[in-house]
């Protein structure tokens, strides 16, 4: 099968195409997310948790399309790797979402800050992974701001963290503290896909 992979050119259309789907995920969820952090609707979880699953069968289908193909557009090792960073980020922001609603608190201020600024992230992900075939001076614009945004959420993160135990109420502060640290995480896995998308585009430019 290999052989006639070679001279297919549909085939880099398959895997740019498989990760503009899981960094379009990486939009919905962090919408949903938000909404969610904003409203108090319970019924966004489960939605995110949706989302989520569908970003396992991306990478599951990333998997199976790299086994199948011979050549690829980029190296097979960077493939696989920004498809796992964009779902272990989207597994980040379906845990904020869970453990909100597990824990049944209000969401903060801080918690739609984050939240924002995901979502902003994401976009730019999206943006960066769309580019990557044809505009690699946009792909890096979006991956450096999907970089940026990590040192944003950190801002906020630590501004919060380092109050949040003036709160009498510490079982309510030690579960807000994991849903800020699902938030702080899903930025770092942003940061991780912005450098690995800057990987890419030195690689094939």
């Amino acid at each position: 099968m290999w052989l006639t992979n070679i001279f297919r050119p549909a085939q880099s259309d398959r895997f740019y195409g498989l990760l503009h789907d899981h960094a379009a995920l990486l939009g919905e969820a962090s919408a949903k997310l938000l909404r969610y952090i904003e409203t108090g609707d319970a019924s966004l979880s489960e939605q995110v948790h949706d989302i989520e699953n569908r970003g396992d069968k991306v990478l599951r289908d990333m998997i199976d399309a790299l086994q199948d193909t011979f050549v690829t557009p980029i190296d097979r090792g960077d493939l696989y790797t920004l498809s796992e960073a964009i779902d272990d980020m989207l597994d980040y922001l379906n845990n904020a979402a869970r453990e909100l609603k597990l824990f049944g608190i209000g969401a903060t201020p801080e918690m739609g800050e984050m939240g924002t600024i995901l979502l902003d992230s994401s976009n730019h992900i999206l943006d960066a992974v769309t580019s990557l075939p044809h505009e690699t001076r946009r792909a890096i614009d979006g991956a450096r701001a999907a970089i940026q945004s990590e040192h944003r959420v950190e801002d906020v993160y630590r501004r919060t963290i380092t109050r949040l135990f003036d709160n009498p109420d510490l079982p309510t502060a030690l579960k807000r503290r994991e849903i800020y640290r699902h938030l702080s995480n899903s930025a770092d896995r942003a940061e991780a896909i912005g450098r690995l998308i800057l990987k890419i585009v030195v690689k094939v430019t």
